[in-house]
């Protein structure tokens, strides 16, 4: 632990900014001088956000998103079952932002044309989906994907008093509804995305789906993408591991931040098979309702975790040509996000042309 914060420490910051003009240095010497100062300030302030147990407040009003935001309230008492069903945890109003422009319930999603409901990332505890953080993403996919517009969900986050698990299951089929039934978009025209925990939210959603099984109230996306997904948040605690990584130098993301998220996700839950599943699915793949695409970084620490993810998906016989993977080998953790940060441009511009090419393919 201690090379941890040695290696997340504020105070080294000025030598490291020095340290890495020698392009030996850095931390992957393929990197440029902004991407590998870039990289640590991340860890150091992921480090900091985490030491100081900070707990962002989301608000519901439209802010500097105007007609953008909506609000979504929750759905039919019935379409809440299982393991979204909690005595303290509520289905409640929610946000979303909408890219590039608010979609009418009127407007007609044309033939070739899709949406995208787009889960951010940030451990559970960080992350609105609005535009100071995700318009780079919902530019990126409605630039080289045949998406046309990304509604980027503002689910609950675990810090808030009512946001452990299940409380973000609830949100997103809250919206998964809104988008089908208020907005009146046929599933055939809807895409699932998230990224890191946001990937660990769509498997959930699939994997709700398929357990609901009424495709009159819950259908199936015709696919979904899983960028840098957190695929078993119950091993967060193990903070050893991941720093062992051989890829935690040239991860953006300290062990400190995935542990402090899933203590605040997971709360004082008994952890049961069924809430299992929902939040370590490479532990417990499933027949998939449609397609996945499973995109991570190669300098990530999660990288082999995903692989293995892919092949615990794909070698279920119903998911014999349901799953893909898609590594991007230059980069650390969740390139879609902090592409624009690290100026990792081109790689996460690769990413969503990978996702838009397996959209077309399916």
């Amino acid at each position: 632990m201690a090379s941890s914060q040695k290696d997340t420490s504020i105070s080294r910051l000025p030598l490291l900014a020095v340290a890495y003009l020698h392009r030996g240095h850095r931390q992957d010497q393929k990197w440029t001088y902004r991407q590998a100062l870039t990289n640590t300030a991340l860890k150091v302030s992921l480090r900091m956000f985490t030491a100081l147990h900070m707990r962002p407040h989301l608000s519901l009003k439209p802010n500097l998103e105007g007609k953008q935001f909506v609000l979504i309230e929750p759905a039919k008492p019935e379409l809440y079952i299982g393991v979204a069903v909690d005595e303290q945890v509520k289905p409640e109003t929610i946000g979303g932002t909408w890219y590039p422009e608010r979609l009418s319930p009127e407007t007609l999603v044309p033939e070739g044309d899709y949406v995208v409901l787009h889960l951010h990332g940030g451990s559970y505890v960080l992350g609105d989906g609005r535009t100071a953080s995700c318009r780079f993403l919902a530019n990126n996919l409605l630039s080289h994907t045949p998406a046309t517009y990304v509604f980027c969900l503002q689910y609950r986050l675990a810090v808030d008093p009512r946001g452990r698990f299940p409380a973000q299951l609830q949100d997103v089929i809250s919206a998964w509804y809104y988008l089908i039934h208020t907005m009146h978009i046929p599933s055939s025209r809807l895409v699932l995305s998230g990224d890191s925990c946001g990937g660990d939210l769509v498997l959930g959603l699939l994997r709700y789906i398929v357990q609901y099984d009424n495709p009159s109230l819950l259908p199936a996306p015709k696919c979904s993408w899983v960028f840098s997904p957190w695929c078993n948040v119950l091993n967060a605690h193990n903070t050893h591991a991941w720093i062992e990584s051989q890829n935690y130098k040239t991860d953006c993301i300290p062990a400190s931040f995935p542990a402090w998220g899933a203590k605040q996700f997971l709360g004082d839950l008994e952890i049961t098979e069924p809430i299992e599943q929902f939040v370590a699915p490479i532990r417990h793949p499933f027949p998939l309702p449609s397609p996945v695409l499973i995109v991570t970084g190669g300098r990530e620490v999660l990288c082999q975790a995903h692989q293995e993810l892919a092949y615990a998906f794909g070698k279920l016989p119903q998911n014999a040509s349901s799953v893909e993977l898609f590594v991007e080998e230059n980069v650390p953790h969740d390139v879609l996000m902090v592409g624009w940060i690290m100026n990792f441009r081109e790689e996460a511009r690769r990413c969503s042309e990978r996702a838009g090419a397996f959209m077309t393919g399916v």
